[in-house]
């Protein structure tokens, strides 16, 4: 597979956990969100090109993950510079949003597979959905550090954890009598068509996706089994050695490590009365993050706005915490309690 001039230049698919080359919001003044599986309460409807309800999403800004019933998405999104504007012309926006996705189904699988959340995060989220010209909230939204695909196959089950160290690492769990014959995945590629997005799904090769030998072994004693992937027309399935069937087995799959440039910036800070602090930050869209005076994340706004066409203005904080975010290109002001809930939002 050659390479290609993507946006998005590696996309490897390796042996072990979802790793990112940002790290989680530090001293470094970064903004990155803690990582976890959020549920979707209409938030993220539609950002997988696809029908499918999307029952969680992972989302690290400007990488994404959509987890349906029947697989998952795996979105890029980029910021740059519009290339059909023109010096001047203030009828079309200076910067503009590219995507790049990968939709993966399980093929085969059960319909009625139950899909399990668990570790709840003590944080929660928040929202602002657009409507039309009407800005909605949907505010406590839960999050998870992990998410089980229950019976996917017959006897066979998939689990997705939040790494401690950042990223997203899953297993296939084989229990006695599961078919590994069973499991197939399907690769399909699309992306916005503005400049140069293209994405290849490829094994052992330099493309976006980079498919490696799994790591496979019993769930009682870590004895490894052989394993490897077949790849043939974008379906993946795996290969593996003589095992015993009466044994639980795990596949150890994949490494997911997208190497991206995106701005983590923070754009601004404020405290309230009580030494809580208020960050906003981040781009596609900006987020405004609440955190004690321990540095304990308490809940996370998603605000209506990205910075291709609508900048961030100001935020202000009162005593009580309760926090003003403006538009910097159009009169637009929204207003957050200190819980993290929109109170009103404004287009005057």
């Amino acid at each position: 597979m050659n390479k290609t001039n993507s946006l998005f230049k590696s996309f490897l698919l390796l042996s072990g956990f979802l790793v990112f080359t940002s790290n989680l919001f530090s001293q470094n003044n970064k903004f990155v969100t803690p990582n976890a599986f959020i549920e979707n309460v209409g938030q993220y409807d539609g950002r997988d090109w696809q029908d499918d309800e999307i029952k969680f999403a992972y989302s690290h800004n400007p990488f994404y993950i959509f987890f349906t019933n029947q697989g998952l998405t795996y979105r890029f999104d980029k910021v740059i510079k519009n290339p059909k504007r023109v010096k001047g012309d203030t009828t079309v926006p200076k910067r503009i949003n590219i995507s790049e996705l990968i939709n993966v189904t399980w093929l085969g699988a059960n319909e009625n597979v139950e899909v399990i959340s668990e570790n709840e995060t003590s944080n929660y989220y928040s929202f602002a959905i657009k409507n039309g010209n009407e800005v909605l909230n949907k505010n406590n939204v839960k999050g998870f550090k992990k998410i089980i695909y229950k019976d996917l196959y017959d006897n066979i089950d998939v689990e997705y954890n939040i790494h401690p160290d950042g990223g997203v690492k899953y297993n296939l769990i084989l229990h006695p009598g599961a078919d590994i014959n069973q499991v197939k995945l399907q690769y399909k590629t699309r992306h916005t068509s503005v400049k140069d997005e293209k994405i290849s799904i490829s094994i052992n090769d330099l493309g976006q996706v980079i498919e490696q030998a799994p790591v496979t072994f019993y769930n009682e004693n870590q004895q490894e089994i052989t394993s490897k992937y077949e790849l043939n027309n974008n379906v993946l399935s795996f290969d593996l050695g003589d095992y015993d069937h009466s044994k639980t087995v795990v596949i150890d799959p994949w490494i997911l490590s997208p190497f991206f440039n995106s701005s983590t910036a923070v754009w601004e800070v404020e405290t309230d009365g009580a030494g809580n602090v208020y960050v906003i930050g981040g781009e596609t869209p900006m987020e405004l993050n609440k955190y004690n005076s321990a540095g304990i994340l308490q809940w996370s706004y998603t605000t209506p706005w990205d910075t291709n066409t609508v900048w961030l203005g100001t935020l202000a904080t009162d005593n009580t915490g309760t926090s003003y975010v403006t538009s910097g290109t159009t009169p637009q002001i929204e207003r957050i309690d200190n819980a993290g809930a929109m109170v009103w939002h404004t287009n005057n």
